[in-house]
């Protein structure tokens, strides 16, 4: 596997990972001026905000993480059929 798709599958899972995580936070309320959910937030909202701008929240749910969670995993199919 070349390098460049190897580190492109990687920065998917860990985006992957950062909007699981960032979703189940929201479930808590975590301090906003805590470091690593500011970090969090700084990562997943300029992913999200197109798509919530598209999709607007339906009976009072965000389901704008979902719907980039599967643009990420068809991309990283897309990624790892490119190479079979």
């Amino acid at each position: 596997m070349p390098l460049v798709v190897t580190l492109a599958d990687w920065a998917i899972q860990v985006l992957i990972l950062i909007i699981l995580a960032t979703s189940l936070m929201s479930f808590f309320r975590p301090d906003p001026r805590n470091k690593i959910v500011r970090f969090l937030n700084g990562v997943v909202n300029p992913l999200l905000h197109p798509i919530r701008a598209i999709l607007p929240p339906a009976m009072g749910m965000d389901f704008s993480p979902m719907v980039a969670l599967v643009i990420l995993w068809l991309l990283q199919s897309l990624l790892h059929r490119s190479l079979s």
